[in-house]
């Protein structure tokens, strides 16, 4: 355990690699936060884009080498390192295209995002938690990779309202192809439920299950085993920003109908293509993600196949909204 501004970092092990847990509540997490910068830098990506264009093509590919991307997403675990930010993330060992990156004030957005979206899901639960206390508590995290927003959802409830979260059953349960980020928040779990640290004494379970969101029958086997627990299902930077129309119709149905009536859907999306920054839609075309530019006008769109309602959103910048689901 290392000391830094008066707050330990707790270590889990990735692939032999001590790795900070990821708490937001931490001071080094949240001084690698600068609003002001990052919106500065949002206005600025246009024209920086375009300068990279002009490149000769043996420097752009250099550049996309240096973005990181796997298969036209961020892996969990690198999604995860850019999230801890410069200043977290200065104990581990990482190679040259890493250490660029993880300095880079356009990744700054995934910690805001994170951030707020754990904000309002505690905003969420802790009324639910309140009112039933004889409840357990269950996170479906879609494409969750180390489930950082549901550990630190636990993490802002605790700190908040500690008694919450004692005696009943809390189980985060991630459902994902990725095995990389979901065996890394199980490590994480453990380590947070030893004595002295954040979730000790607390009976919190993290379950994975490999899925597939265009198949989505586990999901309703996963709501059914626990449909008397308050529910949340969240997916950030997963299901609503990499799905098509019908991966998510079929996603947000299948856990309507096999979920409590106080269940809640969270997640985030990114603006549409005539809203986005163009910046942040002309880099991610340039290095080839395959994101979607859903909007929130593409998300009531779906929702009018499903029953689902939208209950609140939050733009953050121009590129992300975050937002949640409820039943009418």
């Amino acid at each position: 355990m290392n000391a830094a501004q008066g707050q330990r970092i707790p270590y889990a092990v990735f692939e032999n690699i001590q790795f900070p847990i990821l708490d937001i509540t931490h001071p080094l997490f949240n001084a690698s936060i600068d609003e002001q910068a990052y919106h500065l830098n949002c206005l600025k990506s246009a024209q920086s884009i375009e300068s990279l264009k002009k490149m000769p093509g043996f420097i752009r590919n250099i550049f996309v080498k240096m973005s990181n991307v796997d298969n036209s997403y961020l892996s969990g675990m690198r999604t995860l390192l850019y999230k801890l930010g410069p200043n977290l993330s200065q104990g581990i060992k990482l190679g040259f295209r890493d250490k660029w990156a993880v300095k880079q004030t356009s990744f700054m957005g995934l910690r805001i995002r994170l951030r707020d979206l754990c904000r309002h899901q505690s905003k969420i639960l802790v009324p639910l938690l309140k009112q039933f206390p004889d409840r357990n508590l269950c996170f479906f995290n879609i494409a969750g990779g180390a489930a950082t927003d549901s550990i630190n959802t636990l993490i802002l409830i605790q700190e908040s309202n500690p008694e919450l979260l004692k005696g009943r059953k809390i189980e985060i349960r991630i459902l994902d192809i990725d095995t990389y980020g979901t065996n890394f928040a199980k490590q994480c779990i453990e380590v947070l439920k030893q004595p002295g640290e954040r979730f000790h004494g607390l009976d919190i379970t993290l379950i994975t299950i490999h899925y597939d969101w265009s198949e989505p029958g586990a999901l309703q086997k996963e709501c059914l085993e626990r449909f008397g627990w308050i529910q949340i299902c969240s997916s950030e930077g997963g299901l609503f920003e990499y799905g098509s129309d019908s991966d998510i119709v079929e996603n947000l149905n299948h856990f309507f109908i096999n979920s409590p009536a106080d269940a809640r859907i969270t997640g985030s999306l990114i603006f549409d293509r005539a809203r986005v920054n163009p910046g942040y839609l002309g880099f991610t075309e340039f290095i080839g993600v395959q994101i979607r530019y859903l909007g929130l006008e593409g998300l009531q769109r779906i929702l009018t196949q499903t029953s689902w309602v939208l209950e609140e959103f939050h733009d953050i910048d121009t590129i992300y909204t975050l937002f949640s689901l409820k039943k009418v």
